[in-house]
């Protein structure tokens, strides 16, 4: 299983497009908050509302069942402030609704990583970040058990015509 996880877009409507004009072949894409555009628009992404989506109703958080991996998918800013946090809120959080995985958004800063058993994927922003690296998006692939990201480079979707 293939799935495009992408946060923290902020209206920048061309990136999501372009997400959809270049993976049509993926079914499952994951939009992790501060999208600021009705949920009308994002019909074929599992998507969550951030801090910035407060006229949008869009869902605090969801789950997603694929392979043995339960997931969160949520924006974050009610587990952890500030741009450069600790996540150990958010891993607590999800570790004990019986998670194994979050998807999340909220620092504009790409992570993939683990925190007591709980695995959390952070695609970074397609729109701004807040530590100078590059906007991003992940494409994560899902099989026996294994969860793999990987890290794609939001400028690129730019660079030919699809």
């Amino acid at each position: 299983m293939k799935l495009v996880l992408m946060s923290d877009s902020h209206y920048n409507k061309e990136s999501i497009e372009r997400v959809r004009k270049k993976y049509p072949d993926i079914p499952v894409k994951v939009h992790c908050g501060d999208i600021l555009m009705p949920p009308e628009k994002m019909k074929d992404f599992i998507a969550v509302g951030g801090n910035m989506d407060f006229f949008f109703d869009y869902p605090f958080e969801q789950t997603l069942d694929i392979d043995s991996f339960h997931i969160l998918i949520k924006h974050g800013h009610d587990l952890f402030p500030g741009s450069f946090p600790d996540y150990r809120g958010l891993a607590d959080y999800a570790k004990q609704c019986g998670f194994n995985a979050v998807f999340f958004g909220h620092s504009h800063a790409y992570y993939d990583g683990e925190i007591d058993g709980v695995r959390l994927l952070n695609p970074g922003s397609v729109w701004r970040t807040r530590d100078n690296s590059p906007c991003t998006y992940m494409i994560v692939h899902i099989e026996n058990g294994i969860m793999r990201a990987e890290r794609h480079i939001a400028a690129d979707l730019f660079l030919e015509e699809i």
